[in-house]
């Protein structure tokens, strides 16, 4: 319900700055009919202000060596991405640089929004971009908790405060970064897979988490507690995926 109200309030002032671009734009461009065009592009860019904003975290990933791929976008909620990391190294700083980057380019494009605005050499139409910019920074820099996932602001402050969440999350990536640089899962330290805190079943850290539980057991050929995980696993995805 808090979300929800949230969501709310933020598009209610998206709005509202969408209007405040439009009365701006009339004064210089006495045109009317400019206007339903005006917000008819400043709506369609919403798609596009969420796009750019999954690829400032792919831009961002890859600096990090954190590589990121788009699995849904949702522009009035918090979209899905994969993460996957190069390394096991610096993780938590990598994850607040990435989880930065999407946050990164929707201000870039406020601030141009608001220069078409104010400066005359710049042309006034391009202030499209602030009402659907500032909605994606907004809600996304709001520290909540989607169905569809957690937002950046969540994640950011999760791994600034070292949250319990954020702990199993970082046990997980480093797990992946090293299997991924060719250690067999059979010798990873047993302390990053059950050594982490409890966390809620419907976190996607507990749900990869659980895998990859289940994918060490079968690599040391425990089939008994590897099938129980593995069980666990096809319940949590089933429910929460």
């Amino acid at each position: 319900m808090k979300n929800a109200a949230i969501n709310v309030l933020i598009f209610i002032l998206s709005l509202a700055i969408c209007a405040a671009c439009v009365y701006l734009c009339c004064l210089y461009n006495t045109q009317y009919v400019f206007i339903p065009f005006y917000i008819a592009c400043a709506a369609i860019f919403l798609f596009f202000a969420s796009l750019f904003h999954e690829l400032g975290h792919i831009l961002f990933g890859a600096l990090a060596k954190i590589k990121v791929k788009i699995v849904r976008l949702k522009p009035f909620s918090s979209s899905c991405v994969e993460i996957t990391p190069k390394t096991d190294k610096n993780l938590k700083r990598r994850m607040i640089c990435t989880s930065l980057g999407g946050l990164f380019v929707n201000f870039v494009f406020i601030a141009l929004g608001i220069v078409a605005l104010v400066v005359p050499e710049v042309p006034v139409y391009l202030s499209l971009v602030l009402p659907a910019s500032f909605y994606l920074f907004a809600l996304n820099a709001a520290p909540l908790n989607f169905i569809s996932g957690k937002t950046d602001g969540l994640v950011i402050c999760e791994l600034l405060s070292n949250s319990d969440n954020a702990k199993v999350m970082l046990a997980v990536l480093t797990v992946q970064a090293r299997v991924l640089s060719g250690t067999p899962i059979e010798q990873t330290d047993k302390e990053l897979l059950f050594g982490v805190p409890q966390i809620q079943e419907d976190d996607p850290a507990f749900i990869s988490l659980t895998e990859l539980r289940y994918e060490y057991f079968k690599a040391l050929g425990e089939e008994e507690q590897a099938e129980k995980y593995r069980a666990r696993f096809e319940e949590l995805k089933k429910e929460y995926m």
